[in-house]
Formats: structure tokens, C-alpha cells, sequence
């Protein structure tokens, strides 16, 4: 003997239904609420000390420019107590997990102590150094541009580090006509 199973009524699908399609518009209303409370999208990119779109349009522009810039100049940024020996932007492929795990470029910063930057930029050829570089640096989290620290220098400056958290460090050297472009990822503790 077979058994039939037991049908649901109309009314009872219709009640399910509209059950799902309300609890799916509640989800809907409930994620935008939490992206426009997060202030998603209020903050600006500015990589390279630039916007997104500069950036975008102008890549390859830049990478060629940094090309140029490391056959003239050798470059040594220290921040602190570590000494980066060349620009790079390669960083900028990196996530945070990869920042946490590294060895090198870990814990640069210090929270609410000094910071030291010191930019010197070196002839290829002569050996000599460069006095007059123009360089403009901006510390900031990857997260908002609340705590950004811009930095005008010629060759050092000092500064603080409000908040324990993941930093970028992206700069722009200029010599003369020529421009080369870096992008440091790091911590501070």
C-alpha cells in the first residue's frame, strides 16, 4: 500500500513565500545599512599621492618613470631603524596577511613615539649626493585617511603614529625632471 504524502496548502505556500521574500529584503536593507555606516567609498584612494584614476591612466607611465630614476639615482629611505636601499611599489601587490607573516619591513612604526624619515638620494655615476630632491611622503592605514600623515621633506623629518594598526608609506621623489615612486607596507607597534 502506498502511502501519500501530505500536500501544503496554498495558503500555507503563499505564507513561506512571502516569509522568504521579507526576511530577503530585511537582508537587503541590513547590508546597506552596514555599508554606509562603515563609510565605505567616503575615503579617496591616494596611492602615489594621487587619485585612483591618475594612477590607473598613468601606470605605466609610472613604472617607467621609476625605471628611469633607479638607472640615475640609488636611493636609501630609513625610517627609524630600517634601511630600504631602493624605491619600490611591489609592495603594493601584497595583503596584510603577507605583512604579518614577513620578516622584512615588519614593525617600521612606533606608536606615540618619534618617527624618523630620512630620505637620501645618490649620482649612479658620481657617487655623490643629491641636496636638492623634492620629496613628498604620506603615512597612512589602508583602512581610512583619518590618521594620514603627509610629509614634505628635503631630507628628513620627524613625526607620530597615533594608532597601533597596518600602515602604507607611499612616496614621490622628484630630482630635476625625473620622478621615481615607492609604496611601503608595514606595522606599528
Amino acid at each position: 500500500m502506498e502511502t501519500k504524502k501530505p500536500r501544503l496548502s496554498k495558503r500555507t505556500i503563499y505564507t513561506i513565500f512571502l516569509a522568504k521574500f521579507i526576511f530577503s529584503l530585511l537582508l537587503i536593507f541590513w547590508t546597506l545599512k552596514m555599508v554606509f555606516g562603515a563609510g565605505v567609498g567616503l575615503d579617496d584612494d591616494n596611492t602615489f599621492l594621487s587619485t585612483y584614476h591618475k594612477v590607473d591612466d598613468n601606470y605605466n607611465k609610472i613604472v617607467n618613470n621609476n625605471a628611469v630614476f633607479n638607472r640615475k639615482y640609488d636611493v636609501e629611505i630609513k625610517i627609524n631603524n630600517t634601511l630600504i636601499k631602493s624605491i619600490t611599489y611591489s609592495d603594493i601587490y601584497l595583503s596584510q596577511r603577507v605583512i604579518k607573516r614577513r620578516k622584512t619591513r615588519k614593525n617600521i612604526l612606533f606608536v606615540n613615539k618619534p618617527n624618523n624619515i630620512t630620505i637620501k638620494v645618490f649620482d649612479k655615476q658620481t657617487k655623490k649626493l643629491i641636496k636638492n630632491i623634492d620629496a613628498s611622503v604620506v603615512f597612512t592605514m589602508p583602512s581610512t585617511h583619518k590618521f594620514d600623515k603627509k610629509i614634505t621633506l628635503n631630507n628628513n623629518a620627524q613625526f607620530t603614529i597615533p594608532k597601533q594598526a597596518y600602515w602604507n608609506i607611499m612616496g614621490v621623489i622628484k630630482v630635476n625632471k625625473d620622478e621615481g615612486n615607492f609604496y611601503i607596507k608595514t606595522n606599528a607597534i
